[in-house]
């Protein structure tokens, strides 16, 4: 990576890497498969698991923020410096990119078009 002088390069990498994982499998999860379509619970306990697996890797490099929310809110509090807070951020929303674009080019092309997406189903109102 590039050397700045807050941030180490090991603990962008890690917020890359987290949040590439968090938006991989929580994103994934949400995909309507035509064999078996997702309930909300098997949504909400693959994102609950993505988040707890991706900070319990990540807290020791990089805190394990994981979300740009989290960042500010560290910025906010004081507790990390301005130019650390925009190098997670644009960490993390690389990460999320890589996570979502690994997503999109594995999985089947009818599934594709959705993404994840929420949306209402046929039949439904609004």
């Amino acid at each position: 990576l590039w050397e700045l002088p807050g941030p180490s390069n090991r603990a962008l990498f890690a917020e890359f890497l987290a949040t590439g994982l968090y938006v991989f499998f929580g994103v994934g999860s949400a995909l309507p498969w035509p064999s078996a379509l997702p309930t909300v619970l098997q949504i909400a306990i693959t994102f609950n698991l993505a988040t707890a697996v991706a900070v319990q890797i990540t807290w020791k490099t990089s805190g394990g923020h994981i979300n740009p929310a989290v960042t500010l809110a560290f910025l906010v509090g004081s507790q990390i410096s301005l130019p650390r807070a925009m190098a997670y951020v644009a960490a993390q929303l690389a990460g999320a990119t890589a996570g979502a674009a690994l997503l999109y080019g594995i999985i089947p092309g009818d599934i594709r078009e959705t993404l994840g997406v929420n949306m209402v189903g046929a039949g439904r109102g609004t």
